[in-house]
């Protein structure tokens, strides 16, 4: 069986919790190739792949989602220990159990 690449572990994911009422906002954070070859980057690196606000609660959580043997930068790392520091939740997924398993308020 082969390893599902993180787009497809993240599309699990966000369906999963679509349909069980969050909102839920896919975050592509990459920088600016300019006309001219030069790069403006992002803002803020280390977006977590996923930001959710659960249905009845309002909390907040992100979600980085890897492959199996995906590593974190430094930048998520980071990116996860401020959400934690101001109350909210921030996991790392590897698939879709690991959703189910840890996504819980």
């Amino acid at each position: 069986m082969r390893e599902l690449k993180e787009k497809d572990i993240q599309k699990q994911v966000m369906d999963w919790l679509e349909w069980r009422g969050h909102l839920v906002v896919k975050i592509n954070n990459v920088g600016i190739r300019k006309e001219n070859g030069s790069f403006i980057p992002p803002r803020q690196r280390g977006i977590s792949d996923l930001l959710v606000c659960e249905k009845k609660t309002g909390r907040f959580c992100a979600i980085e989602v890897k492959r199996a043997n995906g590593q974190l930068t430094i930048w998520q790392q980071n990116f996860l220990k401020d959400v934690e520091q101001r109350g909210g939740r921030a996991i790392v997924v590897r698939s879709l159990n690991d959703a189910i398993n840890n996504f819980k308020f």
